[in-house]
């Protein structure tokens, strides 16, 4: 299974990447072994403030990956 991830602000200077492709094992996934998937590979992110858009729709809590979705990691932002 392949997850297409894109960093935005904080997240791509903790990376130095703006984008990557991983891949899994398995039809479907969590967003959470996402999470943990990068937080091994990058641990500066278990320090940083994010949250994860899922083909562009922000998600909170748990959601289903699928294969060639896309995410963003995305660092607070404000706006008014």
């Amino acid at each position: 299974m392949q997850i297409n991830l894109k960093y935005f602000g904080l997240v791509a200077d903790h990376t130095k990447k703006k984008d990557e492709v991983i891949f899994f094992e398995g039809n479907s996934i969590t967003l959470l072994e996402v999470q943990t998937r990068l937080h091994q590979t990058y641990p500066e992110l278990t320090t940083t403030t994010y949250s994860f858009a899922v083909n562009q729709m922000l998600i909170q809590g748990e959601a289903s990956v699928n294969n060639l979705d896309e995410i963003a990691l995305l660092p607070p932002f404000a706006g008014g």
